[in-house]
């Protein structure tokens, strides 16, 4: 109850002859002092003024920190001592929700945009992937009042219960009831709410009239509210009539946006009991057509070039408003690749009602061409400045380019060391924009122990310590061993970023290798040396040596002579080149862009080597997105050429042949067996020349994490161009999971073959790579 005792003085004159000696406050607990006396606006030597002192007790209760507060004073002659007593309401350091049986509470928190606990919810985490809108900028100042470790005021209590009670009204809980108390803890306070969710209400069915021109299920799709559906395991859809409203609106803004500018919507809902039946009249009204577009203002691009093919592409041509979005969009990005990103197209729309037509007219405003003013780094708490500014393609002065600016973000991004980034630009003075550079650093050091299985080491575990911009430089450190029964792999690694300040990348790496094959043993200890460059946007050349000792041993009796003939110690010196061009927006999960790799090994007899061979690789990569039916579906196109040849009377390493069949060439069939096989024996041995052929389609079964995949592989492992035909080819296909981890895929494939061959007879098989870290 708020008190409020004022000493009411004998005579108006002698009152404002009093003056303030001295302010006390009493009673605080929780806000500090010096915020108390910072609202209070009379301070010591003031005249008394009792109007004043209402003001601040006004003022002090519309922060919404204290439960109560009264005023005293204390007289010494013309002297007046203040005692503000409040009762401030506590700091919360928890909330907790009970009796919300049907919305967990990590749910409810996430849909709410609140943290429960201090520290549990990041402001940044919480709208990551979502694109920025009015709700969701609402959900984040939202939460930004409500972090906790603070008082909460009383109007903030009252918007949590608010939300709490939408959220359940989307459940299709009407009749929620919300309630909230302060309960005292450790010196602190949690604030319960205690929730009695009621009777849900559910939809029975959905009848949708009038509808001509798109199919229910079309409408369907539009909708938040759904009918009932066995298939989707929807048996008790819930029913909102807030929610309902809104899907009738969208319906509504979905057939004006195909050219059904005259339409008009209505909704009907019958109850029985607890149940909703939803009957959604349609009146479609005439379809208007798209009678032109015309742009005016445009010097730079000519009208063919801002429309493109947009007109052509519109089936029926009716008016879409997805086809002039598409042109403004269009317009924005023809100009921002040179410069004018503060142009602005403005849409005119000419609605000829007789005709049944609508006609656009587009002012283009080019303005002037930006340039980067002061370019800020944010975010980087461990890494160098100068780490992330060599990765932009725009520079303090340049021409700002919108396509360079989304290169540089993946540059950035595809470091490895961030888990956002972010380039934002803002106006500076006269015709220059201050761009800012926002990185989130996630951990770049990485301590893993494990398992991992494929079809050639089969079980192994491993220790791994790498850390990815060591010291802040953006280089990359590295130790690892890897042990199991057929397999040991330690390493020794080191890459120096930016190599002599040039974009060169300088890699060391010294190694110990041993894998235990069916009927024999393969082992190579030796350093690596490579040195990279990028010399063109997307284009890098590799150019490397490699020193190996190289040892073949306990081969069976019952080996093919191929393999026997490989028995003993060899020393390797290799010269390595390649070349590659990489587009892809992601290294972990590309979505589009490309890979293509061109590797050409040549071992020399020089310091002791005694291979020679010539060794030349090619492949290519392609990524797809789904962007017709909006799907989220990824393909993958993938290619693969290869041939090795000897020279000098030698032969070729064994383990430098192809092996074509497995986990990672043609599943469906073992390790190497869909290239030449030992005919005694039924063992593969390689071969000089490979084909692989593969797509794969990717669909995201849950966010960016988890898809299902479907593929189809196809080629042979061959020795002569002769053998190369396509009765002899080998084909593998099937379906997998995919788990994304930030460190590698982890794929579970089963694959059926389209040809059995001898030794591997087996109609399907289970491929399954895993890199398991904990």
């Amino acid at each position: 109850m708020r008190k409020l005792t004022i000493a009411i003085l004998l005579s108006f004159g002698w009152i404002y002859a009093q003056t303030i000696e001295r302010v006390e406050i009493e009673g605080a607990k929780y806000v500090p002092e010096e915020i108390i006396r910072g609202l209070i606006r009379i301070k010591e030597g003031f005249s008394y003024d009792p109007s004043a002192i209402r003001e601040d007790i006004r003022r002090l209760y519309r922060t919404g920190f204290f439960d109560s507060i009264e005023v005293n004073e204390e007289r010494d002659g013309d002297k007046v001592i203040l005692v503000y007593k409040v009762k401030d309401l506590p700091v919360i350091y928890k909330i907790e929700f009970v009796g919300n049986r049907k919305i967990k509470a990590d749910e409810l928190e996430k849909r709410i945009g609140i943290e429960t606990e201090v520290g549990k919810i990041d402001i940044e985490e919480l709208t990551k992937e979502y694109t920025s809108s009015p709700a969701i900028e609402e959900k984040v100042e939202v939460q930004r009042r409500l972090k906790l470790g603070r008082v909460l005021s009383r109007e903030e209590m009252e918007i949590i219960k608010s939300r709490i009670i939408q959220a359940y009204e989307k459940e299709g809980y009407p009749k929620v009831q919300v309630s909230y108390e302060l309960v005292p803890k450790k010196g602190a306070s949690k604030l319960v709410y205690r929730i009695v969710e009621g009777e849900p209400e559910y939809v029975s069915d959905i009848e949708i009239r009038g509808n001509k021109s798109f199919k229910r299920s079309k409408l369907l799709g539009i909708m938040q509210t759904k009918p009932p559906s066995l298939l989707a395991f929807r048996l008790k859809p819930p029913f909102s009539e807030e929610v309902l409203k809104e899907d009738v609106k969208k319906i509504e803004e979905f057939y004006r946006s195909e050219g059904f500018l005259e339409v008009q919507t209505s909704y009907e809902v019958k109850k029985e009991n607890n149940k909703y039946k939803v009957l959604i009249q349609i009146k479609e009204g005439k379809r208007y057509k798209l009678k032109g577009i015309k742009i005016e203002g445009n010097t730079y691009f000519s009208e063919r070039e801002l429309l493109g093919d947009v007109l052509r592409k519109n089936k029926g041509g009716f008016y879409r408003t997805a086809v002039v979005e598409s042109v403004l969009k269009n317009i924005k990005a023809k100009y921002s690749q040179i410069g004018f990103l503060n142009v602005t197209p403005d849409k005119q729309e000419q609605v000829d009602k007789e005709n049944g037509e609508v006609f656009v007219l587009i002012k283009i405003y080019e303005g002037e061409p930006v340039y980067a003013g002061r370019i800020e780094v944010k975010g980087n708490y461990e890494t160098r400045d100068y780490v992330i500014r060599r990765e932009l393609k725009v520079q303090e002065g340049d021409l700002i380019n919108q396509r360079e600016l989304e290169r540089s973000k993946t540059r950035i991004f595809n470091l490895g060391y961030y888990q956002d980034a972010e380039i934002d630009l803002s106006p500076s003075e006269g015709n220059k924009w201050d761009i800012e550079t926002k990185v989130r650093e996630r951990f770049t050091g990485q301590f893993s122990v494990g398992l991992g299985y494929n079809q050639v080491s089969g079980v192994s575990g491993f220790l791994s310590l790498r850390k990815g911009n060591f010291l802040g430089t953006g280089d990359i450190a590295g130790f690892s061993m890897s042990f199991g029964s057929r397999i040991k792999d330690n390493s020794l690694s080191y890459t120096k970023k930016w190599f002599l300040n040039q974009p060169l990348d300088l890699s060391g790496s010294i190694y110990d290798r041993r894998l235990e094959y069916t009927t024999y043993t393969v082992s190579r200890t030796g350093l690596d040396l490579i040195l990279s460059r990028e010399f063109r946007e997307y284009w890098k050349i590799s150019v490397g040596i490699s020193a190996q000792i190289v040892k073949y041993s306990d081969i069976s009796p019952s080996a093919s002579p191929i393999i026997r003939q490989e028995e003993g110690t060899r020393q390797s010196r290799k010269l390595i080149f390649s070349i590659s061009r990489d587009t892809r927006d992601n290294y972990l999960l590309p979505t589009k862009g490309s890979i293509t790799e061109i590797g050409y090994t040549v071992a020399l007899p020089f310091a002791g080597g005694t291979e020679r061979f010539n060794k030349i690789t090619l492949s290519h990569q392609t990524f797809l997105q789904d962007t017709v039916f909006d799907t989220g579906i990824i393909f993958n196109l993938k290619g693969a050429l290869g041939v090795v040849e000897p020279y000098g009377g030698k032969t070729i390493p064994l383990d430098e042949r192809f092996f074509v069949g497995g986990d990672f060439t043609i599943r469906g069939y073992k390790y190497g067996y869909a290239g030449p096989l030992d005919q005694n024996i039924l063992e593969p041995v390689g071969s000089k020349k490979q084909l692989i052929l593969s797509a794969e389609a990717n669909y995201p079964l849950y966010k960016n994490i988890l898809y299902g995949a479907v593929f189809y592989d196809t080629g042979l492992g061959f020795n002569e161009l002769k053998e190369l035909k396509t009765e002899n080819l080998r084909g593998g296909y099937g379906v997998g999971i995919r788990f994304i981890t930030p460190f590698a895929p982890i794929k579970l494939d089963w694959a059926f073959k389209t040809k059995r061959v001898p030794g591997d007879t087996s109609r399907s098989r289970i491929h399954f790579v895993l890199g398991f870290f904990f």
